[in-house]
């Protein structure tokens, strides 16, 4: 069982996410979803229809983006408000869901999307970053 835990100064709100039960898939605070918002607003994005998808992998695990696009036969789509996130079912498997986090949540660095099972990441012997 994964539990995960967001506040802010009106909002608490806990999820769980238990293998095997359909819960929500895309995990996001009252303040995560206003600054998400008015990110897509600010970038006159008027289709709030947004898949999740993996870019790639990097010394420290996945990383992700995101595109507008509308849902494709297998996607798992879950709508939070007026957006509408979609994702490919074999990413929900891998990583248990998504979590955007505001500004705030994530100590001042922005908005940001992770997945719910974190990936092991660390250096590996690339040698790329030294």
């Amino acid at each position: 069982m994964h539990i995960l835990w967001y506040t802010n100064d009106i909002n608490y709100q806990l999820n769980f996410l238990i293998e095997g039960e359909n819960m929500d898939k895309i995990l996001i605070s009252e303040d995560a979803y206003k600054e998400f918002k008015a990110f897509l607003d600010e970038n006159e994005v008027d289709n709030y229809s947004i898949r999740i998808n993996l870019a790639g992998f990097g010394c420290s695990g996945p990383a992700f983006n995101i595109t507008v696009d509308d849902a494709q036969e297998g996607d798992i789509v879950e709508k939070v408000n007026d957006i509408t996130f979609v994702v490919e079912e074999k990413l929900i498997d891998e990583f248990g869901g998504f979590k955007l986090l505001s500004t705030e949540e994530n100590d001042g660095r922005g908005l940001s999307l992770k997945p719910v099972i974190e990936a092991d990441g660390g250096c590996g012997t690339c040698g790329g970053c030294h």
